[in-house]
């Protein structure tokens, strides 16, 4: 393959990788839970989400999309691509609360897709309690 069509899969790739850690994030998926549900296996997920996956058939994304609920267009979507403005941040603050991804669960997403262990981020400790 020549560098230059590796350079114009690289994009497509990018996003796929960024939308299925995304969207295994938003269903509290392990990367061994998505395999699963996808009938892949575990390496294949690790494979795409660190990038490092090069022949990833639309078979494979298909059954990826397929267990996270989404079409395959949608595991292609660009971050960038979605224009937000005034009327978009309030039809985002009126979703429901499943629209939304808890932002521990998407730094584990990530550090698994990175091969790290998930970190203890925020430590309490020589902080008094919060009343509530």
């Amino acid at each position: 393959m020549a560098i230059t069509e590796q350079a114009a899969r690289a994009p497509a790739l990018e996003t796929l990788r960024g939308n299925i850690i995304v969207g295994r994030a938003r269903a509290q998926l392990s990367q061994d839970d998505l395999a699963e549900r996808a009938g892949v296996s575990r390496p294949t997920i690790s494979r795409i989400e660190r990038g490092v996956a090069s022949d990833v058939g639309i078979d494979i994304v298909q059954r990826i999309a397929n267990a996270l609920g989404i079409t395959v267009a949608e595991l292609f979507i660009p971050a960038s691509a979605v224009h937000v403005d005034d009327d978009e941040l309030a039809r985002r603050a009126a979703d429901p609360d499943s629209e939304f991804i808890d932002a521990r669960t998407l730094l584990d997403a990530i550090d698994e897709a990175a091969g790290r262990p998930p970190l203890d981020r925020y430590s309490r400790a020589g902080r008094p309690p919060v009343a509530r």
